[in-house]
């Protein structure tokens, strides 16, 4: 089994750091019908294998479909709220963004309050190279996912043990990319509706479309698609509360700002790291680089945030390299999909087929951008004409929001950082 993370869970007693993880996706399925997956090339692992099955089975075992989770009487108006909220999104995603549902997110699964899982990633600490785990189909990624927190303290050791720097955190959602069905989790009810319907929309990108051996560009069109997908849905479907479109655009622009700075960091750091210092210089120096950091964000960042005291958290960067590849795994390249989409004339279909015939060629960035001019730079993708209307409202104009989200880590009230084990 494989674990592709996904944002991290709320507020927990957990030590808190800082980060918005990537969405998690699970791979019993995959594990079931191939019967192996190599762990580090090194064969199979069965001492990984097993638990995790076995979580994954647990958790379709006790799920339930959601109109019976809210007809049960056993949540409150806002969780029951927000179910209904999950399921109007899910349609949303079908209808207006032709994306493939199947029969995900139409079953609950409430964990009590309890943490569901978690993802630990690791890189070298002088130079960004992660450590990677292979498996059948779904390629090489750079994460596992656990379900036994005693399991995931286990691997954060043996891994920082190898001197590497490990990055561990809760989950609030996964998806199975089609092979297993994506449920709703109780810890996400506990987010804003912003949040929740952005997750759906990014983990049904999955659904529909996956590069095996390309965690960036999975992760980034996912983030384009959440994001993207979010501010036109709550445009149509609350014309009556512009400012909670405002807000979402808001949240979206710091995030932006914050992925900015956190990439320019990432740069910084790579040229260092790319500098013939010795392996033991470049891990001493680096804490410097990290603290030029912080002291740029404090001084010429954070002010320019629509909610400035959200990223507090910030000045205390950890230096971790582990945490950097996760904001940028999900940040790549981002303007190509908005220029795509904007071309296509904000058509989801034209756009989708054009996405999904990226996804498999050799270099999708690169056959996505030529596909936006011609050799007499005029533009090639063109829309449909048949957009789907947008239900409720009709059509709405187009919205600029900005398209570089983050995905990676994130403010310390809204997620949980483990940089090492309790």
């Amino acid at each position: 089994m494989w674990l592709e993370n996904r944002e991290a869970m709320h507020n927990r007693s957990i030590r808190r750091s800082a980060t918005r993880s990537p969405d998690i996706t699970m791979g019993l399925a995959i594990v079931l019908l191939t019967g192996n997956a190599l762990v580090g090339g090194c064969g199979v692992d069965f001492a990984y294998l097993i638990p995790a099955a076995a979580g994954q089975i647990k958790l379709l075992w006790r799920s339930v479909p959601i109109g019976v989770a809210i007809r049960d009487g056993r949540l409150t108006e806002d969780q029951v709220a927000k179910l209904e909220a999950i399921q109007d999104a899910r349609a949303y995603a079908r209808d207006v963004m032709g994306l493939n549902i199947k029969n995900n997110f139409t079953k609950f699964y409430d964990s009590g309050g309890k943490p569901v899982a978690f993802n630990v990633s690791a890189c070298r600490k002088d130079a960004f190279e992660p450590r990677l785990w292979r498996f059948p189909i779904v390629g090489t990624v750079p994460y596992l996912g656990f379900f036994d927190r005693a399991a995931a303290d286990a691997e954060f050791n043996r891994l920082a043990g190898e001197g590497l720097d490990v990055f561990m955190y809760e989950i609030e959602a996964y998806s199975g990319i089609g092979f297993i069905p994506n449920l709703v989790l109780s810890p996400l009810l506990e987010r804003s509706e912003i949040h929740i319907v952005e997750t759906i929309f990014h983990e049904l990108l999955h659904s529909t479309i996956w590069r095996p051996n390309d965690t960036s560009f999975n992760e980034s069109l996912a983030t384009f698609y959440g994001r993207t997908g979010t501010v036109e849905y709550l445009a149509d479907r609350y014309p009556d509360l512009p400012e909670l479109v405002q807000e979402a655009i808001g949240l979206f622009e710091d995030s932006d700002r914050y992925t900015d700075f956190m990439l320019t960091l990432f740069n910084d750091l790579d040229a260092f790291y790319s500098s013939d210092l010795s392996t033991e210089d470049k891990i001493a120096g680096r804490e410097a680089v990290y603290q030029a950091g912080r002291d740029r964000f404090a001084t010429e960042v954070q002010h320019l945030m629509n909610w400035p005291e959200r990223y507090d958290w910030v000045r205390n960067l950890p230096a971790n390299n582990a945490w950097m590849l996760g904001v940028r795994r999900y940040n790549l390249d981002l303007e190509v999909f908005e220029q795509v989409f904007t071309a296509a004339d904000r058509d989801w279909v034209v756009s989708l087929r054009l996405f999904r015939d990226a996804a498999g060629r050799l270099d999708p960035y690169g056959y996505l951008r030529a596909s936006l001019t011609s050799h007499d730079g005029v533009p090639q993708v063109q829309s449909s004409g048949t957009r789907p209307a947008l239900t409720g409202h009709g059509k709405q104009p187009p919205l600029s929001v900005p398209q570089r989200a983050s995905r990676g880590p994130c403010p310390a009230r809204l997620a949980t950082t483990i940089l090492c084990p309790e």
